[in-house]
């Protein structure tokens, strides 16, 4: 299901850009580039704090339509691909005769986002253009194959908040700044953990990693600030 609802997404996109030939100066695309800082509690980020946090990038793309000359609705899509931190999940624990050995073990994760957003530009004079954003969603996330021996994916709900700048270039042609708060709703990041529980470390639990005792919050804040290139598609112009 959550795979027929990321294609669909893609479709509708490309309907967007199929769209804007035919709705003059209504559609927006916006790809962009990103860093986004996941969550501390998800494992996708390190239990480090302040700078030291981990950030990954992040490709987006957005399709907008202008309902009024302020208020622009339409569809996002984004991913990465990303890898776990082994400061959350219990070390693997291996026994040869009388001798134990524990290993941290981390894997490739490939993660997507995709929904409806809105965007409302704010009455400011000047060569910028601030707006807010708000939207919701779906957040999917792909194991590595090797590492859990089998192939599939799991999925949650999404809220999207933010807002940012938009400077002009040229008509239809714009540069985007900004900054969006993807909350994740009842994450649970166990279902990343690469070690099977039969090779976990349950023998020696306090030398498992302090991130494993860490709370599960109801809702996950992951930060992206990304930099994109705003523009009406050919036959769209405003």
């Amino acid at each position: 299901m959550t795979k027929h609802v990321f294609l669909a997404s893609l479709v509708a996109l490309g309907g967007a850009g199929a769209l804007a030939g035919q709705q003059t100066g209504k559609w927006r695309v916006t790809p962009s580039v990103a860093m986004m800082r996941f969550d501390r509690t998800t494992s996708l980020s390190s239990t480090a704090s302040g700078l030291s946090t981990k950030l990954w990038p992040w490709a987006g793309l957005d399709a907008m339509y202008r309902v009024r000359s302020s208020l622009q609705l339409g569809l996002y899509v984004g991913g990465s691909r990303v890898t776990t931190s082994p400061d959350y999940f219990k070390y693997a624990l291996f026994r040869s005769g009388s001798n134990y050995e524990l290993w941290a073990v981390s894997q490739r994760v490939t993660v997507f986002n995709y929904g409806i957003g809105a965007e409302l530009a704010l009455p400011v004079g000047g060569s910028l253009d601030p707006y807010i954003k708000g939207g919701f969603g779906r957040h999917t996330l792909y194991p590595d194959v090797q590492k859990s021996n089998s192939v599939h994916s799991f999925s949650g709900a999404e809220f999207a908040l933010g807002g940012g700048v938009r400077y002009g270039l040229k008509s239809g042609v714009a540069l985007r700044l900004d900054i969006t708060d993807f909350m994740w709703s009842n994450f649970d990041r166990e279902l990343l953990d690469p070690v099977a529980p039969a090779f976990q470390n349950n023998t020696f639990p306090l030398s498992n990693p302090d991130g494993v005792l860490w709370p599960k919050p109801s809702l996950t804040h992951n930060l992206r600030l990304a930099l994109g290139f705003a523009f009406t598609p050919a036959g769209g112009g405003q």
